[in-house]
């Protein structure tokens, strides 16, 4: 782990001189009213965004050039880049500001004008020294005016994150209390409060918002961006109060910590449920320090360890911390192999007893779900999440839940099954991010409406948005089955009940499952309905999905039927159009007017 590690930190290192060498040549793009109108004429935020989050690689590319080199040209470029962020009329998004009905738009804390100030503040700080003091101090002037005196002066609760169970809650409150630490520590009557203030919020909603097995239902995702800055603001909190403030002293920090992992399969892919994606990275520096922190967080699969260009954002908080909290741990391993051999092998009380330069562990040995999991299947019993891999190289998650989770989608019961790289039933995960994606347009997008998952449709209609429209039970034996209950995700009152049984082979990964539909009433259609990026073959009840390295075969069970491809198309979430096909069969009505079921088996070949 020591070399692995060695080779990401060198490596992240000549990534962020070689980016610098690129960037010096070109000029950093401007931000044009014509671009932020964008938004407000069409709902795409794509354009505007390109440009704002360019300029913010620049930020953070020269400042942790000249954080790691201090050479004067280094010095100069980042000088003239913090003029310029300093200089733009608005450091929040438009898709955030409403610029008809606030007169004081320019003024709006959301998680880019928070993150911004964090970022200003943290550079600042640390080339103080170097950097001249008009430049020092127009930056704190830009902080405090947009940020800082804004926030302080409004009465809690500042905007929906303060108390918000979501990543902005941390996001936000991570970054102003950050800023605020380097900014204001020579006004403790105004500073005190603050801190206060934000450590409130992130203890009663933020952490309040995973489950109680750890599962961050936003997505995993987002489950990185909010502990970046959770962890970021929790441990300069520790450091600047001498460890008085812990915010890391809470019972679920271990089941938190260890959530990340448990979302890679063994290729590196990973689930996708709500805004997520199937190939998602993790930020080094976080997992160090969450590794550091708690003796159940695992590093996920190295080749997935995210560079310097694979947060398109470019949030400095993360990548800065990647560098420090990445060469802590180093610092932390090879100091502590020899203690570590003492307590023979035993990490828990190696990292409750050794942890360096002041950071104290809160290491416990809670419950953390193993209890309800076999090696290969994980339970995460509240979020009501399983995740299975098999020796061959598969995998399958399956999820309950209600359809109000936060970045929801109307998925309740849904599942996805993967053979190696390739996810050959899948979740189609984050969208385009648009206007209306968060209006009460978003389930007209195949990736948030229960149509772009594999559920059945029932009489031609799709699952309901709401939290009533939910999983009503979950059961798993931690051996390779599970029940879900939820044909309350329809809101058809001619629907008794809809129980799929899945059925995990942990040997080989075969997959069977079994739908079984009770009705009050008789229905017209009931469909199975399954989604994959790749079209398939169909001959018969045997349907084949060929992917890019691997394979499956669908067998359905009973008498002939008569299935269909249909091919659909969704915008990513960088854009891009990506074609998908619907794999749907009619269900036999040979009970249909009180009850039928269906069986299919999903094996790699």
């Amino acid at each position: 782990m020591i070399q692995e590690l060695e080779r990401y930190y060198e490596g992240y290192c000549e990534s962020i001189r070689k980016e610098a060498d690129i960037l010096r040549m070109e000029e950093m793009p401007e931000i044009t009213e014509e671009l932020f109108a964008i938004y407000e004429n069409t709902g795409n935020r794509l354009i505007y965004e390109a440009v704002y989050f360019k300029r913010r690689k620049y930020l953070a590319v020269f400042g942790l050039k000249a954080i790691l080199d201090r050479q004067e040209r280094d010095i100069a470029k980042l000088e003239e880049i913090l003029t310029g962020i300093c200089a733009e009329e608005c450091w929040a998004l438009p898709a955030h500001v409403n610029r008809k009905a606030d007169k004081d738009w320019r003024i709006c804390v959301d998680l880019f004008a928070a993150e911004t100030a964090q970022t200003l503040s943290e550079i600042t700080a640390l080339l103080e020294d170097v950097l001249s003091e008009d430049t020092v101090k127009a930056v704190r002037q830009e902080v405090m005016r947009r940020v800082l005196i804004p926030f302080s002066a409004s009465r809690a609760p500042y905007s929906h994150w303060e108390y918000g169970a979501s990543n902005w809650c941390a996001v936000c409150g991570g970054s102003i209390g950050s800023a605020a630490i380097y900014l204001m520590k020579d006004r403790p009557e105004e500073l005190e409060p603050l801190l206060e203030r934000i450590c409130y919020s992130l203890k009663a909603f933020y952490l309040k918002s995973f489950a109680e097995d750890g599962a961050c239902l936003e997505g995993l995702g987002y489950f990185t961006y909010g502990m970046t800055y959770f962890t970021g603001f929790a441990q300069q909190l520790y450091e600047f109060t001498a460890g008085k403030q812990n915010l890391f002293e809470i019972e679920k920090l271990a089941e938190i910590a260890a959530f990340q992992a448990k979302c890679y399969f063994q290729s590196g892919r990973t689930v996708s449920f709500a805004d997520g994606y199937t190939d998602d990275t993790f930020q080094m520096g976080l997992t160090c320090l969450l590794a550091m922190k708690c003796p159940e967080a695992e590093i996920p699969p190295m080749e997935r360890a995210a560079g310097l260009n694979d947060d398109s954002c470019y949030r400095f908080m993360g990548l800065y911390r990647n560098l420090i909290w990445t060469r802590a741990y180093l610092d932390f391993l090879r100091a502590g192999q020899s203690a570590y051999a003492l307590h023979g092998g035993s990490r828990t009380q190696f990292f409750a007893e050794s942890f360096q330069e002041g950071q104290q562990a809160a290491v416990s040995e809670p419950d953390t779900g193993k209890k309800n999991s076999s090696g290969r299947m994980i339970v995460l019993p509240d979020a009501q999440w399983v995740i299975c891999r098999s020796k061959n190289g598969a995998g399958m998650a399956a999820k309950g839940g209600h359809n109000a989770e936060p970045h929801n989608h109307n998925d309740a019961g849904s599942f996805f099954y993967l053979v190696g790289k390739d996810f050959l039933l899948t979740d189609l995960g984050c969208g385009e991010y648009t206007r209306d994606y968060f209006s009460e347009k978003r389930y007209e997008y195949l990736c948030c409406r229960s149509l772009g998952h594999n559920v059945p449709v029932i009489n031609g209609g799709e699952q309901l948005a709401g939290e009533e429209y939910r999983c009503d039970a979950f059961e798993t034996d931690g051996h390779g089955r599970t029940v879900i209950s939820f044909a309350g995700a329809y809101g058809n009152p001619k629907l008794q009940s809809l129980i799929r049984t899945l059925d995990w082979e942990e040997e080989d990964g075969t997959l069977q499952v079994e739908d079984c539909f009770r009705f009050r009433e008789p229905l017209q259609s009931v469909k199975e309905n399954l989604i994959t990026p790749w079209k398939p073959e169909i001959q018969g009840n045997v349907i084949r999905i060929q992917g890019a390295e691997n394979s499956c075969e669908i067998r359905i069970e009973g008498a002939p039927v008569e299935a269909e491809c249909i091919r659909q198309d969704f915008n990513d979430h960088e854009g891009c159009r990506r074609d998908v096909w619907l794999i749907q069969w009619e269900i036999s009505a040979a009970d249909m007017a009180e009850q039928t079921s269906a069986r299919f088996t999903v094996k790699a070949v």
